[in-house]
């Protein structure tokens, strides 16, 4: 048993004499370096902080979405002459609280049915080309229609009716009936009457509303 003891003894003694030593050690480095180790665990703090502060800006960036103060840019861009025109509009209420994504996906279903008025215009295509929370700016792209310069007034349920050239285009609704013009015209009316500028239109229509 003392032989044992001894052994214990032989170990722990060292080991206690190591402990006492790294102690007096820190004590001895707070001393003459005091601040040191405050120093080290601060700038640890700073370094998560600085990480902490690196990561916000991206989370912030995925949540962008169109708001009720976002610019609404429409450029229109007529393709046969090459040029395009910057409007500012109002931000449409059922685009607010869109991402880009959601927006990108309107533009297709509006692609897929556009306006009458767009197809009027000769309407090709719509695109997202910027997004962010402040500005939005959707490319109408258009190959427009010729303006007419002449017209053809035709009979639809006993009114006459103001097509644009390509007799496809209606131009004017009238309320000149049928039964209220003379007999020749009237058959002109039934046979599309052609009528060549605008002066001669107007003509007609003053001659003939009530």
């Amino acid at each position: 048993m003392r032989f044992v003891k001894r052994i214990s003894l032989f170990f722990i003694m060292p080991m206690g004499m190591y402990a006492l030593g790294f102690y007096s050690h820190i004590k001895l480095q707070e001393e003459f370096y005091p601040g040191k180790y405050a120093q080290i665990e601060k700038e640890e703090k700073n370094a998560v902080a600085s990480e902490s502060q690196q990561i916000i800006p991206t989370a912030l960036e995925e949540e962008q979405v169109i708001s009720a103060d976002t610019q609404y840019i429409i450029e229109e861009v007529d393709l046969k002459k090459d040029t395009s025109v910057e409007t500012k509009w109002k931000v449409p209420d059922k685009y607010i609280g869109m991402n880009r994504q959601q927006l990108i996906k309107e533009m297709e279903l509006y692609q897929q049915s556009p306006s009458l008025q767009d197809q009027e215009l000769g309407f090709v295509s719509a695109e997202v080309v910027s997004f962010s929370r402040k500005r939005v700016v959707v490319r109408k792209s258009y190959i427009f229609k010729e303006v007419s310069t002449s017209f053809y007034l035709v009979n639809e349920k006993n009114y006459v009716v103001v097509y644009c050239d390509d007799l496809r285009t209606v131009y004017m609704n009238t309320n000149i009936t049928l039964d209220s013009l003379p007999d020749i015209l009237k058959q002109e009316i039934i046979q599309n009457k052609y009528i060549a500028s605008e002066e001669e239109l107007y003509n007609f229509l003053e001659s003939y509303s009530s």
